[in-house]
């Protein structure tokens, strides 16, 4: 019998893909974002959810139908991610709620036990509130992700802010020989270059020829292993687009799994992305309409069972560092409720042109992901 863990993993992935799907359809040039951030803080609402909206938001976050499973398995997540210890992984969680607006004590328990969340009073109008929201995430990003939200990000209808934070830093179990680093054409496209700063090691790790995909993938892990960077370059200069509308469908896990370890010479230029995003368009997309509507049902959240509250925005800002030590990442969302090649040799493989990236927990669960198609 699978436990509500098991369950929770078994649809992470179709929700990490199909997030990831909406995403990059929908934005330009480089990005990053987190998929799990952004399940994390929307499950914190799901806990509040009653009836028909419960099966219809965690049917759109590939969760149990179940809310009691899908809570203690998001928790079994979010646990798993906080014990690591070769790397840093920090999850964190808030709600803020209007201070008129009392909270159902069955509520405030599920906070405390799923998500170890204790919610705090404040008044959005006020300047003081988005500066003590903005510390907050500051603090637990490292200072990576600043000014989540503004004085715009409120009105007189905000009832809650739920917000996540995920911050990672890590070094690569094989670093880059930092002496080998060199400047190198980035094809932009198949004509335009910019030269950027191209690391180089020598080393053994999982790579595969993705014939299906025409492209190839290597993996590369951080120290202790739970960790890694799956990297998936197209054969095809120009070949992104087509690779990630092939990476829609195909199956992501197998494919993050797929590598077999060997001797591999890898030139990875350095690249820093950060990225805002407004992600109720694309939650639409994937079947989560429900939460931004009039006829959700989130009167758990309240003492009085009020029906009258709604999502009304979910903001994510997330940031990514790859250098030859290793890899600093760190993410913020915000859910706003409101009412109403083989050769003899080691093969090499050079990202000199636009390439998708996962960062991923037993290359199963994926924290980040996104591209570099411009890495200057």
């Amino acid at each position: 019998m699978s436990t509500p863990f098991q369950k929770v993993k078994k649809g992470n992935i179709g929700y990490c893909q199909e997030f990831s799907k909406e995403v990059a359809e929908g934005e330009n040039g480089n990005l990053v974002h987190s998929p799990i951030s952004c399940q994390i803080a929307l499950a914190m609402a799901l806990a509040g959810a009653k009836g028909e909206s419960i099966l219809k938001i965690a049917r759109g976050l590939h969760l149990p139908d179940d809310l009691t499973t899908a809570l203690e398995g998001l928790s079994r997540m979010v646990k798993m991610f906080q014990e690591t210890r070769s790397v840093e992984l920090a999850l964190a969680n808030k709600i803020y709620i209007r201070k008129d607006s009392p909270i159902a004590e069955d509520y405030s328990s599920s906070l405390k036990q799923y998500f170890d969340i204790e919610a705090e009073n404040v008044l959005f109008m006020e300047p003081a509130t988005v500066e003590k929201i903005n510390d907050w995430v500051a603090k637990q990003t490292n200072n990576k992700i600043k000014n989540l939200v503004d004085t715009d990000s409120f009105d007189t209808f905000t009832r809650l802010v739920l917000v996540n934070a995920v911050y990672f830093n890590g070094t690569w179990h094989h670093q880059f020989d930092e002496s080998r680093t060199s400047n190198m054409p980035f094809y932009i496209d198949n004509e335009k270059t910019v030269d950027v700063p191209f690391m180089y090691k020598d080393t053994y790790l999982p790579h595969k020829n993705l014939e299906e995909l025409d492209a190839q993938l290597i993996s590369m892990h951080y120290r202790g292993r739970d960790l890694s960077m799956e990297i998936i370059l197209p054969n095809k200069r120009d070949g992104l687009k087509e690779l990630e509308e092939k990476l829609a469908t195909a199956n992501l896990s197998e494919i993050l799994n797929s590598g077999l370890e060997g001797d591999m010479v890898v030139y990875l230029p350095r690249f820093k992305v950060e990225t805002s995003l407004d992600l109720g368009k694309y939650l639409s997309k994937m079947g989560l309409e429900h939460i931004f509507s009039d006829s959700v049902d989130f009167s758990g959240i309240s003492p009085s069972g009020a029906k009258n509250l709604k999502v009304s925005k979910v903001m994510q800002k997330a940031f990514i560092e790859v250098n030859e030590v290793g890899t600093e990442a760190a993410v913020a969302t915000a859910v706003f409720m409101s009412d109403c090649i083989i050769i003899k040799r080691p093969p090499c493989i050079k990202f000199d042109h636009p390439f998708v990236f996962y960062l991923t927990y037993d290359r199963t669960f994926v924290i980040f992901a996104g591209r570099v198609t411009n890495p200057a």
